[in-house]
């Protein structure tokens, strides 16, 4: 828009009031747009990157320049001068092309700098989990893996029927390994069915310990696609089984949809020996999937598990009460125990056992907890 005004300038009178106040008025204009043509230069410039230091003096010279040589001509001299405007016209578009260079620079830096640090993050990232996936191992011998367990109430007698198994991976700074993080990675390898040895083993003996002590609680034990490709899964659970004086009854396999989907001949045989043997198998994330009415049909299932996905939020949106309803009718009806997870609060707990839901779980009822302090709460609830 300034140079409107200055093309205009040679054939009109400088002296003009209304001219100069036009003029005044498009220069300041100008000054803004410049100054905002000015911030991408800023911002390269605090990179400390020496050509955006370089362009940025540049563009302030032919800023300050063009415009006093613009306004010397305009109201220093009796007549503008054609070739002065000229010059400030050049000048100042100078100005504006250096920095709408360096505004396409930043967006060109900004999206390198992201790329690098995207790189720079999944580099880490696999440093950490080649680190994490060598030490799985160790950490397996050395015992640094604990169990906690997170009971599963009934809402009529508002006892704890049951506990799942969840493992855990303290550091020693304080911190913890996400177990998501660590769990896939494992499954990725071998490693996982050793974990998975290691929680039946531990958690088995813990449930043995319990029953001595006159808590009778059955255990939910999450497991994975490797481990049903195990062919002495069966027996390693059994001689477990026996060896703690637990009756299978007592104990529920975990798998979800996913794990299933691609292995089902091989899943199915060890999901039905395990069926032969009296463990109960149980369907979790129930609903998330595309085919989980499939598998009620084909899998040997005792029991399934409504995703929290459904519960959280449940007695504000009737969609997720109906879907809720709707599998716990199913379940009833097939005679299996249905699970509502994720229990948050007790409108929700209220709502699930008006529905008859067998059992909940959640942080609103306990949070996941470690033997000794479940063994606290099991004590007091005497």
């Amino acid at each position: 828009m300034p140079y409107i005004v200055l093309f205009a300038h040679p054939f009109l009178s400088v002296h003009n009031k209304m001219i100069k106040t036009i003029s005044i008025t498009f220069t300041l204009i100008g000054i803004v747009l410049l100054a905002q043509a000015l911030k991408p230069a800023y911002s390269i410039c605090k990179r400390e990157l020496n050509w955006g230091w370089r362009s940025l003096v540049i563009l302030i010279s032919l800023f300050i320049v063009g415009y006093g040589v613009m306004i010397t001509a305009l109201y220093q001299s009796p007549n503008a001068d054609a070739f002065d405007l000229v010059v400030a016209i050049i000048l100042l578009g100078g100005s504006v092309f250096v920095a709408l260079v360096m505004k396409f620079s930043l967006r060109s830096i900004n999206k390198i700098r992201d790329i690098t640090r995207l790189e720079h993050h999944h580099a880490l990232l696999d440093e950490r989990n080649r680190t994490l996936l060598a030490r799985l191992p160790l950490a397996i011998t050395e015992n640094e893996f604990e169990l906690h367990y997170q009971p599963l109430i009934d809402p009529t007698t508002k006892s704890i029927h049951s506990v799942e198994c969840l493992i855990r991976w303290p550091q020693t700074d304080g911190s913890a390994v996400a177990t998501s993080d660590f769990i896939h990675l494992a499954e990725q390898s071998h490693v996982i069915v050793d974990i998975t040895r290691w929680v039946i083993s531990t958690s088995l003996k813990q449930l043995g310990l319990w029953h001595a002590n006159g808590h009778k609680l059955a255990l939910q034990i999450n497991i994975s696609t490797r481990d049903l490709n195990e062919l002495d899964l069966v027996s390693y659970i059994s001689k477990h089984l026996h060896s703690n004086k637990i009756k299978p009854s007592d104990l529920t396999l975990e798998i979800t949809e996913n794990q299933v989907i691609n292995h089902q001949t091989e899943c199915f045989k060890i999901l039905q020996q395990l069926r032969h043997l009296g463990v109960g198998i149980s369907l979790d994330d129930f609903g998330t999937g595309y085919s989980s009415m499939t598998w009620l049909n084909q899998l040997p299932l005792t029991q399934i598990k409504i995703d929290r996905s459904f519960v959280i939020g449940m007695e504000h949106n009737k969609k997720h009460m109906a879907i809720v309803q709707s599998t716990l009718d199913l379940g009833i009806k097939m005679g299996l125990d249905v699970i509502a997870e994720g229990v948050e609060n007790a409108q929700q707990a209220q709502l699930l056992k008006q529905m008859n839901c067998a059992l909940l779980q959640g942080y609103y009822l306990a949070k996941p907890m470690p033997a000794e302090k479940l063994d606290q709460w099991l004590n007091q609830a005497r």
